[in-house]
């Protein structure tokens, strides 16, 4: 049991507009506490400790205060049309995170303080960078900053529609997941993709932001402001935010093991 709470609160720190609900990021988080090599757990809790109140939305926390300043970019993965890196004025996720992964690596050379600050970064951006509405392409002008689309009010009302904003479209619809604990999400994620970590933790970093952003692609040829959605299609994409948060688990716990050594 206190595998699953290794990280509850973590998932919280980077708390923006259309993040994930907060017990569904904190489920992620706990999903990568169940498969964190003892190198890894041993090296986050001494860093992180194991009450986490000062780590629960730190980034957001820090910039609402203004008591730190962070590139404007920090929270989005910005990709070229081949769904590799792109770099633009400061850091976005992706940079971010392979800078606090430097210090990870090498944190018998870095203070206490440092190394804290870098596993913040590289957890909390990590469920940023799987959060598909926070994917800008070079190529996709309407992946450029958050918009509104169409879709039909319901199934029994095809021909009146609601504007919806793209960003909402990945706080996950239903209510159940405002009511689900966050050790509760992790072990339903467990037995439903526990079977698939091997596939979904596959490849390294680069990889996995390529993977993502060829997903976004296809997603926002379907969705954008000149398409009205089926509110049938618009239902079944929620299973698609369910299997991100899962993947965004087993990636964390590998990236975390693959660092940490």
């Amino acid at each position: 049991m206190k595998k699953i709470f290794l990280f509850v609160a973590f998932a919280m720190m980077v708390s923006v507009a259309n993040a994930w609900h907060k017990n569904c990021e904190a489920g992620v988080v706990a999903l990568a506490a169940k498969h964190l090599t003892p190198e890894a757990k041993a090296l986050v809790e001494k860093h992180l400790g194991t009450t986490y109140e000062d780590d629960v939305h730190y980034l957001y926390l820090l910039e609402k205060k203004k008591k730190a300043t962070f590139s404007k970019e920090i929270h989005y993965l910005h990709l070229d049309k081949n769904f590799q890196p792109l770099s633009v004025e400061g850091d976005d996720a992706y940079a971010a995170i392979e800078k606090a992964l430097q210090v990870v690596r090498a944190y018998k050379s870095h203070s206490d303080a440092e190394v804290k600050m870098a596993l913040r970064y590289v957890v909390g951006l990590m469920l940023d960078i799987h959060n598909l509405s926070q994917i800008r392409i070079e190529n996709i002008a309407h992946s450029q900053a958050d918009f509104k689309f169409k879709r039909q009010q319901s199934e029994y009302k095809p021909n009146v529609y609601k504007n919806y904003r793209w960003s909402n479209f990945f706080t996950l619809q239903s209510n159940l997941y405002a009511v689900f604990h966050a050790d509760l999400w992790a072990e339903d994620m467990e037995l439903c993709h526990g079977k698939h970590k091997a596939d979904f933790s596959k490849g390294d970093l680069r990889d996995w932001v390529a993977a993502n952003g060829a997903m976004a692609a296809e997603l926002l040829a379907e969705i954008n402001p000149e398409k009205i959605m089926a509110m049938r299609r618009f239902l079944e994409l929620d299973y698609l935010n369910y299997d991100m948060m899962a993947t965004a688990g087993f990636r964390l716990a590998a990236l975390l093991n693959d660092t940490i050594k």
